[in-house]
């Protein structure tokens, strides 16, 4: 992974500190104005062929292997699934020492799928404390190819359930939105749209320089969650108090890398309330987008409506997966 030093990232960096927020009626599922693309349209559908074996609704223990490793994941078949149609696809990455399972039980994102019928697969990471190879991470030793693992993954799940490839998307948390600010930047052949809950793009190292996710290989949608009292991923960037103790870039950071990846222009709508400020970059090429919440009482947990945040992550996220497609 390339090293930068910090000169290179200017104070322009810091332009979110000096925007002033509209306010509003609160929400816990706050939809920005953008006309959403119809999920029905065939122009807007490029699928996988459908497989010849239906697998019915419900939640699957599944494992392929890639690079010599076997890697298990959990499968959620929505209720609504009968194969007739090809639906999208959530990728859900954990954070350092948790799993997959624990992600089912703190996104709630089954739920939400049933209802908006989309496949969820949970993913596992690899190490004695499971994460991912981020490229930026330090500490957790892990050298599987993780971008490789989520191209193998997808090609074995078309053929398990019909996937419509034009509708992937990533959403991970902590050290998995760290490797989801990686895949935003190298798989964008494959993603619709990609979320990162409480993570960064970039991690001080010893010699005092930046180590950074790659650049971008085009544009991607980007949706950026983050809570302004988190102690692990600083907001405003510094030293985290978790067990690996390291220095993170901004928020502010985070949103510069990509409105500049992504082609972006003009000011960003806003939003406001007693639980999140929103910054919603909307003017982007290829059609990307990036959306920053800041949730006022979030720390460093996946965000929910009836939590101390007051504000659902997993309602945020689909209303923002659901009008980007390939």
């Amino acid at each position: 992974m390339k090293k930068r030093s910090s000169a290179e990232f200017p104070v322009v960096f810091l332009l979110l500190s000096l925007i002033a927020c509209n306010v509003s009626t609160l929400t816990s599922s706050p939809t920005p104005s953008v006309q959403s693309p119809d999920p029905t349209s065939s122009a807007q559908t490029t699928s996988s062929v459908p497989p010849s074996t239906v697998m019915t609704p419900g939640d699957y223990k599944q494992k392929i292997t890639s690079g010599g490793v076997v890697r298990p994941y959990l499968l959620h078949i929505p209720t609504g699934y009968d194969g007739s149609s090809a639906l999208p696809l959530v990728f859900v990455l954990h954070g350092a020492g948790g799993n997959a399972g624990s992600m089912v039980k703190a996104t709630g994102m089954n739920a939400k799928a049933d209802q908006q019928n989309f496949f969820v697969a949970y993913l596992n990471g690899t190490g004695d404390r499971p994460g991912w190879n981020t490229g930026i991470t330090p500490n957790l030793g892990i050298t599987v190819d993780d971008v490789a693992f989520i191209r193998e993954l997808l090609a074995d799940l078309e053929q398990r359930v019909y996937v419509d490839s034009s509708r992937v998307y990533v959403a991970g948390f902590s050290n998995g939105a760290f490797m989801g600010n990686r895949l935003a930047a190298e798989l964008s052949d494959l993603l619709a749209a990609v979320a990162v809950v409480e993570g960064t793009i970039g991690i001080k190292q010893d010699d005092g320089t930046w180590n950074l996710i790659p650049e971008p290989r085009g544009p991607m949608p980007i949706i950026i969650i983050n809570g302004e009292k988190d102690p692990v991923v600083i907001y405003d960037g510094g030293p985290g108090k978790g067990g690996d103790n390291f220095e993170s870039m901004s928020v502010a950071d985070a949103v510069a890398f990509w409105t500049e990846a992504d082609g972006c222009t003009g000011t960003p709508q806003e939003e406001s309330s007693a639980a999140f400020s929103s910054q919603d970059y909307q003017d982007c090429a290829g059609g990307s987008e990036v959306l920053l919440f800041s949730i006022v009482n979030g720390v460093h947990e996946w965000p929910t409506a009836n939590g101390r945040a007051g504000f659902s992550a997993t309602n945020a996220i689909w209303d923002f997966f659901s009008r980007h497609h390939k």
